[in-house]
């Protein structure tokens, strides 16, 4: 959001694709510099609403399937699902370039996967529910290092 208040305030261009190519890889350029530095995401003030919204999404199940986001980044965390291992739930590592695509992605693109691996209707990138979820995920981090751009299969 704050990468289009900067395209759109301050240089008068359209805004960005929430997941599209020209913002991934800003967000992927920002978090390089920023790479080593503490993850410090507020969760306080004005922030405090859509964070509790983030963790009430964090733990509610969807789709055929039941499942909640804690149920595979709590319970199953570096438990294998594929060939990769479950994080904890934290995003210090996004954007992250996966080997199966062979592309930077977005964290609202792996959020888009889970759901729907769970077989349930997605909330679409950008949308309040996954800048919610994102909020409140990124303060699962805090205090960690930022890591990304990463890696992953």
């Amino acid at each position: 959001m704050q990468v289009n208040e900067c395209v759109t305030e301050r240089a008068g261009a359209e805004p960005w694709d929430y997941t599209g190519n020209r913002m991934t890889e800003m967000v992927a350029l920002i978090s390089s510099v920023s790479r080593g530095m503490p993850v410090d995401v507020a969760i306080d003030g004005p922030a405090q609403e859509t964070w509790e919204q983030g963790k009430e999404i964090y733990y509610t199940r969807y789709g055929q399937l039941e499942l909640a986001c804690a149920n595979c980044h709590e319970d199953n965390y570096d438990n294998m699902i594929r060939a990769d291992h479950l994080s904890q739930g934290q995003i210090n590592g996004f954007p992250t370039y996966r080997l199966k695509n062979g592309k930077l992605n977005a964290v609202h693109d792996r959020f888009k996967g889970c759901v729907r691996d769970t077989r349930a209707e997605t909330f679409a990138p950008g949308s309040p529910e996954f800048v919610a979820l994102e909020l409140y995920v990124a303060s699962r981090g805090n205090g960690l290092s930022v890591e990304g751009p990463s890696v992953r299969n």
